[in-house]
């Protein structure tokens, strides 16, 4: 009922909401777990009393009493995209939900998902996208931030509000498919504190600056988001735009809910605002598994496990979970004939060790083929010859059968239709 006032008021929730968190990753976990702990028992409360979330609970045989604990959260079933794609569906187009924000996501997992946020949840999940930046040391309400437009934004540019007037919250938008010298000309102009774009949206600029010469600002951060960032992504992003380089996880339907800081070697969640399990294929915790997300916050319309479609390894300390390696939902697999795969972890590290190689993005053709778009640093010490040999004999050597490989050498892989790249395409 109160929607359409609430849209106005968004920034000063915001910033209300922002007061209330945490703004660093602590050094211990006793407070916000038991924080963590209330709101997991709020929300599954709250579920019970949606028919969606009664008919799940039911069916597990659990009472919203029993939910206390963030792991307790496993005892209920995981929520995929299939099932949320046609619960959503089924309420986006009703006027109760006239005066709510509907996402939806690029589709690169498949067909694009709908997403109904009230405003004060809306507001939540943008202001947790601030504390990332005040974990990080950036202060969002006077530093100066610069990202893509959303391609559901009918107006991007006319985001001049009261607060922004006084310089405060300012958030430019720059045109990402634009050329790359535009789009750098923009982000130089701006000179912006803070950048975030989809990776490939930002390699695109990186391989361009680095190919032409053309210097780019260097942010205090940049987070390239979306996809999976590989060591050397890492170094190429550092060599052209900076130490700043920050890793932030999560995705459009349930915000950044872990923060990997430069000097860190494992994500942290965000603790008193999402849960994240890592379970196996029956839906227990385990340290190796499928990544499953809770957003605390998301009460009127919850995501209870919902399951991203990410893989990673887990480790667990005085009750408190920690992500030390992904494995992005954008990577496909190698695929064999008798079901058996490679993962892009497994072939990562012959990437990694060859600093020649730019870009590169594997197309499995056929279970014997294997096409090779790819990228060659202008300085590289191997020549076109040599690199398809590296890699043709590096590979098989970790393939579980050999495989044979067509090279297709560029100045740039360009993303798919959505703005993101995968690295692994399986066509068979």
């Amino acid at each position: 009922m109160f929607e359409n006032v609430q849209k106005k008021l968004m920034n000063f929730y915001i910033l209300a909401d922002l007061g209330k968190m945490s703004h660093r990753i602590p050094k211990n976990f006793s407070h916000v777990m038991q924080l963590q702990n209330e709101r997991v028992q709020k929300l599954a409360k709250k579920a019970y009393e949606i028919p969606f979330y009664r008919e799940r609970f039911d069916r597990a045989g659990v009472k919203p009493e029993e939910i206390r604990t963030g792991d307790d959260l496993t005892k209920l079933p995981v929520l995929t995209k299939d099932e949320l794609r046609e619960w959503m569906g089924s309420l986006k187009d009703q006027p109760r939900y006239k005066d709510w924000i509907c996402d939806t996501t690029s589709g690169s997992t498949g067909k694009p998902v709908s997403i109904l946020f009230s405003p004060k949840e809306k507001a939540y999940m943008k202001a947790n996208w601030f504390r990332v930046m005040l974990c990080c040391g950036y202060n969002p309400v006077t530093g100066k931030m610069m990202s893509r437009i959303n391609m559901h934004d009918v107006n991007p540019g006319g985001r001049d509000t009261f607060l922004q007037k006084f310089g405060i919250l300012r958030h430019e938008y720059v045109n990402q498919y634009a050329p790359e010298e535009e789009v750098i000309d923009a982000i130089n102009e701006n000179r912006p504190d803070w950048l975030y774009m989809n990776k490939t949206e930002m390699m695109r600029l990186v391989l361009y600056a680095k190919r032409t010469g053309k210097k780019i600002w260097h942010p205090r951060f940049y987070d390239p988001i979306s996809e999976k960032i590989t060591e050397n992504d890492r170094a190429l992003f550092i060599e052209e735009l900076g130490p700043g380089i920050i890793d932030s996880y999560g995705s459009a339907e349930t915000g950044a809910c872990m923060l990997r800081l430069p000097d860190k070697n494992y994500y942290a969640v965000h603790n008193d605002s999402f849960v994240v399990n890592v379970v196996d294929e029956n839906g227990q915790l385990a340290r190796q598994g499928r990544v499953i997300i809770t957003p605390l916050y998301k009460t009127d319309l919850p995501l209870i496990n919902y399951e991203v479609g990410d893989r990673a390894e887990m480790r667990t300390s005085q009750g408190v979970h920690f992500i030390t390696s992904m494995d992005g939902r954008l990577n496909d697999y190698f695929r064999y004939e008798d079901g058996r795969v490679t993962s892009f972890f497994e072939v990562t590290p012959v990437i990694a060790h060859c600093q020649d190689i730019l870009q590169i993005r594997f197309i499995e053709k056929s279970y014997d083929l294997i096409h090779v778009q790819i990228v060659r640093d202008g300085k590289a010490k191997m020549s076109r010859e040599e690199l398809e040999e590296y890699l043709s004999s590096s590979l098989n050597r970790i393939f579980k059968k050999p495989f044979r490989f067509e090279f297709e050498w560029m100045d740039v892989i360009p993303p798919d239709a959505n703005g993101k790249l995968r690295m692994i395409v399986c066509e068979v």
